[in-house]
């Protein structure tokens, strides 16, 4: 149980503790809604039940559309993530969810595409039913929930029930009958071959899209290949629509050429509707001909009311038919799901244009942001956010209100000269503020640097066309090529990341432009060399330092880059390798994937958005790197605690502001989170239970973890195992109340203790000297209990730390049986009996709590045979055996457990067959 001590430590360490929360952003999905009220940021797909709903997923959630027009959500809370199974769908965690189908007995199916599982809703609570949650294509002829999916897709059910999923990465499509899944299409080589042979030899090209017709033919939609291809009832394939030339209307199918398919329906008559994202059109296939179904071949929004053939859409993805023949399809980029009527008139049903907007004049927290991608601090503390897909600029006042300082919503480019919120802007990034105040962003798919001054835009770099051309004249005259990263100098020039063309840009105050990094060939090379002779691949960060040296998220190669005023180029972080390594030493030695942006305090440490790597790192003055913010894994999580115990999902840009705060774009979860510094004079700022990294209650015997500053010695000093928990380790002691508490290990940002058995419940107070001086005072409340159970990697969530009956470790690869005992370890499980002395080992047969503990699985309860010590845990720590329950399996099934009226953390899971 050496591990189990390891854990109790906790040893989590950064160079320097912040805690985080979120400033703006992160309103819940909405419950109910008005369908055409209702934003659709992250649209996924459409799918429908025999009753005339249709269902579609957005929001990171999955909504129902009844044939009256009501909006339901039925899935997902709205924040990116995985959780919630053997709970209610409506509180579970889904990440970008894609296609849905419904089965004859009203269960809904899932493709949560980023979890890389589908998931079921049956009777409101919601499971896994395929997928364990790690990107691959293992499985086959076994339990779904061990099988490996890689971003699933499009869904459907054939007249028995068997299950279909369009496995888009791996270029399969797999079937689940009767319990076992199995390759039903493709041969996991992506290309196109083997039309008129067993479906399992072809070749497909991201399948995202399945339809069944009433005679069981199966239809996929082989986007990559341009194609709709057909597997017969004989198990055949062929191709049924595309692979031709040119489009005739009225022609044969399979001589008309498609752009992008992505959906796939057919109605009860045998027509089939194909959904074209590459022509901007919806095509019907009937009697062997192919005919314009939607679209007029424009891009935009137009139409509704009228003639489906007529009205503008923009790249339409999925594609289905109700139960009374309209044919319902999602107009991406218009932000709609739209409906053709059998008479062929077109209306919008739900949508109004608009992504994820929402909350201007309120609080930020309750603002609705559309990953955004910038964000930078103005002298005086204000925050702007570059709202990407919402198109607009917006501002965090001193007071928390938000509102929008450029862009009216309709991405485009218009309003130079005028005002900035009447302007349309084109998917803005970067940001930077100069001293006056006056914003800079780039507005990257218009090609453009813009500038709003005294509340009007201009453009200040950039032509509007996408090339790579212009230095040495004006830069309003000079092409670009999709900027990202902004920066300006003491002096007023303006560099920027500019990405596509594998440069960084220069702009003086004069309005002239230049090269300062990079040939314009993607590549790796000229360290030591002049930077403009150097290559970069995907440079999407820049800043600069108060002596002028311009550092560059090098992206593609994983490394930031630093020219100095003289020009020449330098690795200074990032081996060149995608991976998270390396904390605690040589920056030049530790592994980044994809940093994105980068900022530089007044006293050189260098703030990294390690964007793959869900993380924030820190290289200080001497080179050396930490993270400084995330647990590595993806997800929504972590507010108002430590910023290590915190999940990011695909964090973009990072800004700092005079006080040392930093804010992040966390772009995935559409929020703005911000790290605050725990103040550098000794004090103490947040109390956590050891297991769960969880703020709250604590309880007697509970071992705790303390984050704060200066609170300790500038080395670690870990007490020695085999022995009771001395009440000073390091020169640090701590009481809890005024009695004191066993100190496992102490360090200068974070102490491990054990809340001592004499402290009863109420209000309370912690109290650290070190040195044999007062370091610094906490309050705290103390509770009866407050459970955590340990996890495998030290967040508090996924995986827990626990034993199988034969003596293994508990994962997906060695999974508990339904029926068997599993072992589960816990701290905060309060008074115990008989009484032990503070800081004793948890021996087998000591002591247990004085409370009842009850334990669920899965959302079933299960029996719990022992609760208490166990040979090798450390103090503060028990065993808790529970029988799994029959009916639960899965990799990552939720497990909790309860002491009297408390619970343990949501967040916890097991694996069971």
């Amino acid at each position: 149980m050496k591990f189990l001590l390891a854990l109790a430590v906790g040893l989590r360490l950064a160079a320097q503790t912040y805690v985080i929360s979120t400033v703006a952003g992160g309103a819940p999905a909405p419950a109910v809604a008005t369908a055409t009220n209702l934003p659709l940021g992250g649209l996924g797909r459409v799918g429908s039940d025999r009753a005339g709903n249709v269902y579609f997923t957005a929001l990171n959630s999955v909504y129902q559309l009844s044939p009256s027009g009501a909006v339901t959500r039925v899935a997902g809370n709205g924040t990116a993530g995985f959780s919630g199974d053997g709970g209610p769908a409506t509180s579970a965690q889904l990440n970008s969810p894609q296609g849905v189908a419904v089965d004859s007995a009203g269960n809904i199916y899932i493709a949560d595409m980023l979890n890389d599982r589908v998931r079921v809703v049956a009777n409101g609570a919601i499971s896994t039913f395929a997928g364990n949650g790690t990107s691959g294509s293992s499985g086959d002829f076994g339990d779904p929930t061990q099988a490996q999916l890689h971003l699933p897709m499009g869904l459907a059910l054939d007249s028995s029930g068997n299950l279909y999923i369009a496995d888009s990465a791996n270029n399969v499509i797999r079937q689940i009958s009767n319990g076992i899944i199995t390759t039903f299409a493709g041969n996991h080589i992506q290309g196109f071959a083997a039309d008129n042979n067993a479906a399992t030899v072809a070749a497909l090209s991201i399948p995202v899209d399945l339809a069944f017709d009433s005679a069981g033919n199966l239809y996929i939609a082989d986007t990559g290949n341009g194609r709709i291809r057909q597997v017969n009832t004989s198990g055949v394939i062929t191709t049924f629509v595309g692979g031709g030339s040119t489009y005739t209307e009225g022609g044969i199918p399979t001589a008309s050429i498609l752009g992008q398919p992505r959906g796939v329906a057919v109605d009860s008559s045998g027509n089939l509707f194909v959904t074209d994202t590459g022509t901007n059109y919806i095509y019907k296939v009937a009697g062997n001909k192919i005919t314009t179904f939607a679209g007029n071949g424009s891009v935009g929004f137009s139409g509704d009311g009228n003639s489906a053939t007529g009205a503008q859409i923009n790249r339409p993805s999925s594609v289905v038919v109700d139960s009374s023949g309209n044919v319902v399809f999602t107009d991406s980029l218009n932000y709609r799901i739209r409906k053709i009527t059998t008479s062929g008139t077109i209306s919008t049903v739900v949508g109004n244009g608009i992504t994820s907007y929402s909350g201007d004049g309120g609080a930020a927290q309750n603002a609705l942001l559309s990953a955004p991608a910038g964000v930078a601090v103005a002298p005086g503390g204000i925050v702007y956010i570059a709202d990407t897909n919402n198109q607009r600029i917006r501002m965090i006042a001193a007071n928390g209100t938000i509102s929008t300082v450029a862009g009216n919503g309709t991405p485009g480019f218009s309003g130079d000269g005028g005002a900035a919120a009447s302007a349309q802007l084109s998917f803005p990034s970067g940001l930077a503020i100069d001293n006056a105040g006056n914003i800079y962003f780039s507005d990257t798919a218009s090609q453009r640097v813009r500038k709003i001054s005294g509340g009007n835009i201009s453009t200040v770099a950039g032509n509007g066309n996408s090339g790579y051309a212009g230095d040495g004249g004006l830069a309003t005259n000079a092409q670009l090529n999709s900027p990202i990263g902004l920066a300006l100098d003491g002096a007023g020039n303006l560099y920027i990341a500019d990405f596509s063309n594998q440069v960084v840009r220069k702009v003086t105050p004069g309005g002239g432009i230049s090269t300062l990094a990079g040939t314009g060939i993607a590549g790796y090379a000229g360290d030591n060399g002049q930077a403009a002779q150097a290559q970069l691949n995907g440079p999407a960060g820049v800043t600069v330092d108060s002596s002028g040296n311009v550092y560059i998220a090098d992206s593609g190669n994983h490394v930031i880059r630093e020219v100095t005023p003289n020009g020449t180029i330098t690795t200074v972080a990032g081996n060149g390798f995608a991976a998270t390594s390396g904390d605690g030493g040589p920056a030049t030695s530790a592994s980044l994937a994809i940093p994105a942006s980068v900022v530089i305090d007044q006293q050189g440490n260098l703030f990294i958005v390690d964007a793959s790597a869900n993380r924030v790192r820190v290289v200080n003055s001497g080179g050396i790197i930490n993270t400084i913010a995330g647990t590595g894994t993806p997800g929504y999580s972590g507010d108002n605690g430590p910023a290590l115990n915190a999940q990011f999902n695909n964090a973009f840009a990072i800004a700092l502001d005079a006080s040392g705060n930093l804010y992040i774009a966390d772009r995935a979860n559409n929020v703005i989170r911000l790290l605050q510094p725990v103040s550098s004079t000794p004090s103490a700022a947040v109390v956590t239970n050891g297991a769960s990294n969880l703020t709250g209650p604590i309880s007697p015997g509970e071992t705790v973890t303390i984050y704060g500053n200066g609170i300790g010695p500038s080395d670690l000093a870990v007490y020695q195992s085999g022995s009771d928990i001395p009440m000073q380790t390091g020169g640090t002691s701590v009481s809890v109340n005024g009695v004191p508490a066993p100190v496992l290990y102490a360090w200068a940002n974070q102490i491990g203790i054990q809340i001592p058995y004499e402290v009863t419940p109420g209000k309370g107070a912690i109290t650290i000297q070190y040195g044999g001086r007062l370091s610094a005072q906490l309050p705290v409340e103390v509770a009866s209990a407050a459970p955590g159970l340990f996890t495998l990697d030290e967040t508090g969530a996924g995986q827990a730390v626990a034993m199988n009956e034969d003596g293994s470790l508990n994962a997906a690869g060695s999974p508990v049986t339904q029926g068997h005992v599993i072992s589960l370890y816990l701290t905060g499980y309060g008074l115990i009996a008989p009484v032990v002395r503070d800081g004793a080992p948890n021996g087998p047969g000591s002591a247990t709590p004085l409370q009842t503990v009850t334990a669920t699985v899965g959302g079933l309860q299960a029996a719990v045979s022992y609760a208490g010590g166990a040979k090798g845990l450390p103090a503060g720590t028990i065993r808790v055996d529970i029988r799994v329950p029959s009916g639960v399996s899965g990799s990552a099934v939720p497990v909790s457990v309860q002491v009297g009226s408390a619970e343990s953390q949501q967040s916890v899971t097991i694996a069971v067959q």
